[in-house]
Order: structure tokens, then sequence, then C-alpha cells
């Protein structure tokens, strides 16, 4: 088996059944097995793989694992050779899958990779970044960041790699973790995804420990996917705004330490609670 690609699907239905129908169309003649992991779904996502993809291998996890259980579950059932990490919320475009298997093929200092993306408007996303340090997540999540904006803003240029135009191929330190391709030894080695962290830094956390364990991450521009951001979030978004921060300080802890973590968490209460009335507002 070449490739595994792995999907955590929750109440996205019709957004998964259009990854999966442009995952069946590219795969041409590449030995390829897709793993879609519904995380108690209830809008019929599970019936609608099972009715309309029976070549596909489902998982119904029973409960919400969140986005790195539910993909640790279809990972550790991966037969591929290249495991690709994939959101419902994608469309492969032709060629994509065979120009990432071929580049992964090519280069064996590449442990993972990722390709242009795209909006479904036609907006590239500029996607990949460097890793923020300590200092950049105070920055970015307090208001130190009002107060010290134009440094701040200067240092997300540099993070976010303001100066590249995702034209090329180049090595990158965070990919995003909605189009991630892992060579799925590496997965084994650093035991797949934090199951501490549940749905946000995600990506930062996984290629951190695929760079520690000795391997690069590119960047692969000549491979496309459209991506339609935040399907499944946008329907819990209060939810999801509490855990957004609670990753965050998990984040934290585990790479920059409690005493960083105490005080990043003290920090942020001013914009969880400006957030959470946003969102009470807009009920």
């Amino acid at each position: 088996m070449k490739l595994t690609t792995v999907i955590c699907n929750y109440n996205t239905r019709d957004e998964l059944a259009r990854a999966l129908q442009s995952l069946l169309d590219t795969t041409g003649d590449i030995a390829h097995e897709i793993i879609v992991v519904d995380n108690a779904s209830h809008d019929g996502s599970a019936d609608m793989v099972r009715e309309r993809y029976p070549s596909v291998t489902l998982i119904e996890s029973g409960a919400n694992l969140w986005f790195t259980g539910g993909n640790n579950l279809g990972m550790r059932q991966a037969q591929g050779e290249y495991v690709l990490i994939l959101n419902p919320d994608t469309v492969i475009q032709s060629g994509a899958l065979q120009t990432m298997i071929a580049y992964l093929d090519a280069h064996p200092a590449a442990g993972a990779i990722t390709s242009r993306m795209f909006f479904s408007d036609g907006t590239l996303q500029r996607n990949c970044s460097r890793f923020a340090s300590y200092t950049d997540l105070l920055l970015g999540y307090t208001f130190l960041g009002l107060i010290l904006k134009p440094w701040r803003d200067r240092r997300r240029q540099v993070m976010w790699y303001a100066d590249w135009d995702r034209a090329s191929n180049r090595a990158v330190e965070v990919a995003p973790d909605s189009n991630l391709m892992v060579r799925r030894p590496i997965l084994e080695q650093i035991d797949y995804f934090d199951e501490q962290l549940k749905l946000y830094f995600t990506e930062d956390d996984i290629c951190l420990r695929i760079i520690r364990a000795g391997h690069a991450i590119h960047y692969v521009a000549g491979a496309t996917i459209i991506h339609d951001e935040h399907a499944s979030v946008s329907q819990v978004q209060r939810l999801a705004t509490q855990v957004y921060f609670n990753d965050l300080i998990s984040y934290t802890r585990k790479h920059f330490g409690r005493p960083a973590a105490v005080l990043l968490a003290a920090l942020v209460l001013p914009t969880r609670a400006a957030m959470n009335i946003k969102h009470r507002l807009s009920r």
C-alpha cells in the first residue's frame, strides 16, 4: 500500500462527501486506502459513507475524540507507506496526490510535506510558518500585542514568511495538518498527535516533534488542494474558542514550561473574556 488518507469528520457530511469524491476521482493507479473516522456526528455522515463510498474504511469512534484523537484512531490502522492527514473540507485537485508522492519518493530527507492550498474563491492560503517563540505567544494573545503592535507585526511578517509567494518549493517549520503527508514510520516514531491538544496548535506540536526527530518538512508548490477552513468548528464557535485557549496553554506548558504557561494564562484572561462577550452578543 502506497498511501493512506485519514479524514477525521465531525458533522460535515456534505463537505466530507465532496472530499471523498475528489480523492477517488484523482487517485488514479495509486495503491490507496481511505480511512474516515467519524467522531459521533449526528448529521448522517457515517451513513453517507457506508451507502455512497463502500470502498472507504469507516471507523465510528462512538464519541467526539476531537481532531487529535480521531486522527490517531485512523493513523494507527493505516497501512500505507505514506499517510495523508486531510480535513473533510478539502478538495484534491488533479495530479496532487501523484505529485506529493513523487516528491517524497525523490526527497528522502523530507519526513513530511504539504502543498499549495486555495480557498474556494481562488484566493491563495498563505499557509506554513516558523515556530512561534514564547514572545510571539505573548504578543499574539495578550494586550501586550496592542501596546507593542509595530514590534508584533514585524515579528509576524518573519514568522509567516511574508517574503515568500508560495510558488516555489521550500523547507518550512510548521505545515498545516489539514493537509499533511507524512512517512508512516515517522508517525510511529513520534507516537502520532498529542491528545492533550484537542483541536489547536496540533500542527505546531507535531511538526516540532517531526523536526526534533531529525526529519525535514517541505512545501510542495506543484500540488494543489482547495480548502474551506473551519467547517466543523463554525458549528460550535463558542466551545471552539474555549478549546482554543485551553490548547494554547497546554501547548505553552509542554514546550515552554509551567511558569510560562501560568503567566500566559493570566495575561490572556481579558482576551478570553472579550471573546466570550462577543459570542454571547452574536447569538
